[in-house]
């Protein structure tokens, strides 16, 4: 593992694609993305675009004993995806094919267990109700959301009572930015180049450049040996004490050896501990004010139903006690 991977490694998890598809959502549209589309007369738009059908009436799959997948199946399937991400799967044929298949199974097996009277079980019965009860109840309040959708303006001011109520929140930690260039501990002859190196750099000689030529940490190595900004602590320590004996921005250190090799630092800009500016977090505020505004309404919603609701205490306290033999 090299330098800028050991303090900054980005670990990205997939799920599998069996029956849960979110995953299939963004790998999807990674290799759909959109082409510049050559323009056309609208006439002609018109005639070559194809109608399509209500998604009821349109056959994706079918199966035995007249078992059919719909393009409304699909889509239910889809509905907690983005409208864009929606776009991306459906036009990846393969993709929608491999959606339908699932569907198809299980549509299959639910006909199976029904034939064998598994729909009579009371537990069973009990949960496919409780499944009708949470998708209708969760487009309810979908709909609670979209008919309450605050103002830019409600959002804005929202967001900026969370930012003033939660200052230390954002208040952000010393941080500096450095470049480095990285080379192997092969021994003297290694110091030796990275002293070679320091004396090319006192003389002129571009940073970045050399970097680029020599530097074995690829990922900074890239940009010119800039690692951007880091907190105290994020760096081994060999290279955060001799970072700390830079100044000003320019200045160069000695060879550091650390567990990574030899490096050799140059101070780019510190920044002081502070607060971040609303400017920088309101994008993230206004997100949470939305969140925030809905959920108070849908708490609403639930406040004024549960009023109504009884609960029968004996029948619970039954259940408690031991069945008798």
């Amino acid at each position: 593992m090299y330098f800028s991977q050991f303090f900054a490694s980005p670990f990205v998890r997939q799920g599998v694609l069996a029956l849960l598809l979110t995953p299939l959502f963004s790998s999807a549209m990674a290799q759909t993305a959109p082409q510049t589309p050559t323009a056309k007369p609208a006439q002609e738009a018109a005639k070559s675009a194809p109608a399509t059908p209500p998604s009821d009436a349109l056959i994706l799959a079918r199966g035995p004993a007249g078992a059919v997948v719909r393009l409304a199946d699909v889509l239910s399937e889809l509905r907690r995806a983005p409208a864009s991400d929606r776009e991306g799967v459906l036009a990846r044929p393969d993709v929608v094919q491999q959606i339908a298949n699932n569907l198809l199974m299980r549509r299959v097996l639910s006909a199976e267990a029904e034939r064998d009277g598994l729909g009579k079980d009371p537990i069973i019965a009990a949960t496919m109700a409780v499944a009708r009860d949470r998708v209708l109840s969760d487009a309810l309040m979908a709909r609670l959301d979209d008919q309450n959708t605050p103002t830019d303006a409600a959002l804005d001011a929202y967001a900026r009572n969370i930012y003033q109520a939660n200052s230390s929140r954002f208040e952000k930690p010393a941080q500096t930015r450095a470049r480095h260039i990285l080379l192997a501990n092969n021994g003297p002859e290694s110091l030796k180049k990275a002293k070679d190196l320091l004396t090319q750099l006192r003389a002129g000689a571009s940073f970045e450049a050399l970097a680029k030529a020599n530097s074995i940490d690829p990922g900074s190595a890239a940009r010119g040996g800039d690692l951007g900004f880091f907190g105290p602590g994020q760096m081994v320590k060999p290279f955060d004490d001799a970072l700390d004996k830079l100044s000003k921005p320019g200045d160069l250190s000695e060879p550091v050896q650390s567990q990574f090799g030899y490096h050799i630092i140059r101070l780019e800009e510190r920044r002081k501990k502070g607060l971040q500016p609303y400017s920088e977090v309101r994008d993230q505020l206004m997100a949470e004010a939305r969140t925030a505004i809905l959920n108070e309404l849908r708490q609403q919603k639930v406040q004024a139903l549960s009023k109504n609701f009884v609960f029968e205490s004996d029948a619970m306290a039954a259940l408690a006690k031991p069945a008798a033999h």
